[in-house]
């Protein structure tokens, strides 16, 4: 019998995600790793980003804050773990405090008391029918990230991102 981690169930599935981008790679990809380009979408709906720290490259680190004004500033930090341009990008996710601190445990910060102190994030970027599928796969459940709100998060900031790359293309070159 597997084990269980987290107090995660045998049957959970971590969340997986595929979304279509209208533009290719190379420009998702700078999307992804360059932090002006990155404050203009990485945010969900109605919320800003504001990127304090990143240092995009592998062993480089990031440190955010979202900004909901309906419920609490999230500052998050992480590390690049893999940086193969323009195909993959895996990071470590954490939440944090202002000064970089990771939240130990992140109910401190508000999240759900199943939440992980980390996860991993694995973004892929393909050709696919003239523009980028994205994969972004995340190392928590599925089913905690719909209750949190991070799983449709994710879907908005994907969309927001396929808005930017179609209205603002010449930024994105």
């Amino acid at each position: 019998m597997a084990e269980k981690s987290n107090n995660r169930q045998a049957n959970d599935k971590d969340v997986l995600i595929t979304h279509h981008i209208n533009a290719k790679p190379e420009t998702v990809f700078k999307a992804w790793t360059n932090p002006e380009l990155l404050a203009r979408w990485f945010a969900p709906d109605g919320c800003d980003v504001i990127i304090k720290d990143m240092d995009a490259r592998k062993g480089g680190s990031f440190q955010y804050c979202i900004k909901n004004p309906k419920f609490y500033d999230c500052w998050c930090i992480g590390i690049y773990l893999e940086f193969i341009k323009p195909e993959k990008l895996v990071f470590s996710l954490e939440f944090a405090d202002e000064q970089g601190n990771p939240a130990k445990p992140p109910v401190e910060k508000g999240m759900d008391p199943e939440w992980p102190e980390k996860t991993i994030v694995t973004v892929t970027f393909s050709k696919h029918e003239g523009g980028t599928r994205i994969t972004l796969h995340q190392t928590v459940s599925e089913k905690i990230a719909k209750k949190t709100g991070a799983h449709p998060s994710w879907i908005q900031m994907l969309n927001r991102l396929n808005a930017e790359v179609t209205t603002s293309n010449n930024l994105f070159v």
